[in-house]
């Protein structure tokens, strides 16, 4: 084929397997095809959500599954404490196809100063995508971008809920660690924060409680 067209993107980017579908429809796609969408990359920011932590808390699932889910959810009663940053990226075709496939990803990001003076309790990480789907054509859920997609109502925000709300102090930083998983037959993230004083456990290590098959 000349041209490989999927729509696969979810609200973090890669988190409804995208690149693991993709990587095995390449084959199909001659060589100099190109591939709609070109590439998405995702975004995190760290979010004041009270009322949407207690939700999570109290929802159907028993024990830590609640808290190590990540959610889509439209985000009402929020506030986004820093600038988004960027987490994971992917493109296609992938340059690496065949002989080196590894769509684990790994990413570590820093905020300063969350909350000014007062300092800010952190109740979660908000997730975003954005994605160029050829040329200088973007759709985007990510928020202040210049490409982003008013009126588009497909995609809502990822939700990753902590176990316990992080307090960074003013001018404490927060360092957020974000992992993408991947085995024979599932993919997953795994998400950690800390500050100065505080130093959070991995949520969903090894999968133990929100994964997506392949």
């Amino acid at each position: 084929a000349d041209i490989m067209v999927s729509e696969l993107l979810g609200s973090f980017g890669d988190n409804e397997l995208s690149p693991e579908c993709l990587d095995g429809a390449q084959m199909y796609l001659k060589e100099g095809g190109v591939s709609i969408p070109v590439s998405y990359t995702s975004y995190l920011a760290p979010l004041a959500a009270p009322k949407l932590w207690n939700e999570v808390r109290n929802n159907k699932f028993e024990g830590l599954k609640a808290m190590e889910t990540a959610y889509v959810v439209k985000l009402h009663n929020v506030v986004q404490l820093a600038d988004t940053q960027q987490c994971f990226e992917f493109a296609h075709p992938n340059p690496d196809w065949p002989n080196h496939i590894d769509n684990q990803r790994f990413s570590v990001r820093e905020w300063t100063g969350l909350g000014g003076e007062q300092g800010a309790t952190v109740h979660g990480l908000g997730g975003y995508f954005e994605s160029r789907l050829y040329g200088d054509v973007f759709i985007s859920i990510l928020p202040g971008s210049p490409n982003y997609s008013e009126g588009m109502f497909s995609w809502f925000p990822l939700y990753f809920p902590l176990r316990n709300p992080v307090y960074a102090a003013p001018g404490e930083k927060l360092r957020v660690h974000m992992w993408r998983m991947v085995s024979s037959s599932r993919v997953w993230y795994e998400w950690a924060v800390s500050t100065e004083h505080h130093v959070s456990p991995v949520h969903n290590p090894n999968g133990r409680s929100y994964w997506i098959g392949l």
